[in-house]
């Protein structure tokens, strides 16, 4: 069966009035505001190196806000291998905008490049945090 030939639509001139045009125009501008106030928060990891010693504490800082407003929720993180998870560790509280750990990777993980995922959940929304760490010995 032939494809059916897709006619591009012929340009025709605007006939709106200008006072509707102007009505459109300020409803446009109007929900500006509100579109750019619902925007993402920030997520942040602090940690000392993409390089942890297995064995060894590994201390990790997460940091969440939105316009400078420390915000709660909560967060796990994953151990991501070329895409596949391979590791994922339990939700966790976050609050006052500030989740300390410090990991342990194991040896069976040295020399592996693997991506450490964060997953912070607010009520703004959901982002991810990606750090690629490589475990040596």
């Amino acid at each position: 069966m032939p494809i059916p030939h897709i006619r591009r639509a012929a340009h025709r001139r605007s006939h709106a009035l200008p006072g509707a045009m102007a009505a459109l125009v300020a409803a446009v501008a109007l929900t500006a505001p509100t579109t750019a106030a619902a925007a993402a928060f920030t997520a942040r990891l602090q940690a000392p190196n993409h390089t942890p010693t297995a064995n060894q504490a590994w201390p990790i800082t997460v940091t969440v806000s939105r316009g400078g407003a420390d915000l709660t929720g909560s967060l796990r993180y994953e151990f991501l291998s070329h895409g596949a998870i391979v590791g994922t560790e339990p939700w966790r509280p976050l609050t006052g905008g500030v989740y300390r750990a410090s990991l342990r990777f194991p040896t069976i993980a040295v020399g592996h490049p693997l991506t450490f995922q964060i997953e912070v959940v607010t009520e703004y929304g959901i982002e991810y945090v990606d750090w690629a760490v490589t475990a040596r010995a």
